[in-house]
């Protein structure tokens, strides 16, 4: 009898990906089985087959259980039936992780729903199907279940996994959604706001002016004018808070006097050094 090259070659590439089952507590021994059903439905594998498939997916603690139990373990029906009384989590263990199921940060919505669906056979194979909707909706990710509960409520029919899949679908792809468009008008916005965060720190940024290098060549006294405190022109400058001072008149900053600037000239005007004048009348100040 000749084997379809196509049913052999979806056969080894199933059993390749297929995880061993080891028996170890974090797997689920549902799973496993219907794994190698699901192969066996698509392949068309007979019972024999089916057998062989599995028996060479055990391993560890499994595996040996199989060798210790094997003379009674000749089918896949049989070993189906032991595989799972064997591996089967404990009632209470399985009430407690049913219980405690939350949908975990970057967990999809598939994986969620395919583990708590498993969950609630393992509880209850007959558990009603609204009981099931009930752990579903419970354990979703916050920001996903008051919208979910929501729409639920409004429904005029009985609830399901699948109507809850359904609407929980939806309703993540809408948050989706409005996430993307929230984040495509932050980015077709943020060249606006730099421009302005540029303008805004050019305008209000002190000490603008480069310091010069006094340069003592043509230099002209230039006296400044005084306004008395009577005179219309005269301006009374605006109270300065007690560690700020008036610009430097020599290098612009506002953190010290004109007296006490590192830049100073020692001699003549603090600005030029040139005598005959000082540093509020010297022509450099007024360039």
């Amino acid at each position: 009898m000749s084997v379809n090259p196509f049913v052999n070659t979806l056969q080894t590439t199933a059993l390749k990906e297929l995880t061993k089952f080891t028996g170890d507590p974090s797997q689920k021994v549902t799973q496993f089985i219907n794994a190698i059903e699901q192969i066996g439905t698509f392949t068309e594998s007979n019972d024999s087959m089916l057998h062989t498939l599995a028996t060479i997916k055990l391993g560890d603690a499994a595996f040996n259980w199989y060798d210790n139990n094997k003379g009674t373990l000749n089918s896949w029906s049989s070993l189906k039936t032991h595989l799972f009384e064997r591996f089967k989590p404990s009632l209470s263990a399985a009430k407690t992780q049913l219980k405690e199921r939350k949908q975990q940060p970057g967990e999809t919505l598939l994986a969620y729903y395919d583990d708590v669906v498993d969950l609630c056979k393992q509880v209850d194979s007959e558990m009603p199907l609204h009981m099931i909707v009930d752990y579903l909706q419970d354990g979703l990710r916050e920001e996903l279940k008051i919208h979910v509960k929501r729409h639920m409520r409004t429904l005029n029919v009985e609830l399901t996994p699948a109507i809850f899949l359904k609407t929980a679908r939806n309703e993540e792809e809408l948050q989706q959604e409005i996430s993307s468009t929230h984040q495509t008008s932050i980015v077709s916005s943020q060249p606006y706001f730099a421009r302005l965060t540029a303008a805004t720190s050019k305008a209000v940024t002190p000490h603008q002016n480069p310091i010069r290098t006094p340069n003592t060549s043509n230099v002209q006294p230039r006296r400044s004018t005084i306004y008395p405190r009577s005179s219309p022109s005269y301006h009374p400058r605006p109270l300065m808070s007690p560690n700020q001072y008036y610009p430097c008149l020599i290098c612009n900053q506002s953190n010290h006097r004109t007296i006490d600037c590192h830049f100073k000239q020692p001699n003549g005007c603090y600005k030029c050094g040139i005598h005959g004048h000082n540093v509020r009348s010297c022509p450099q100040v007024f360039q």
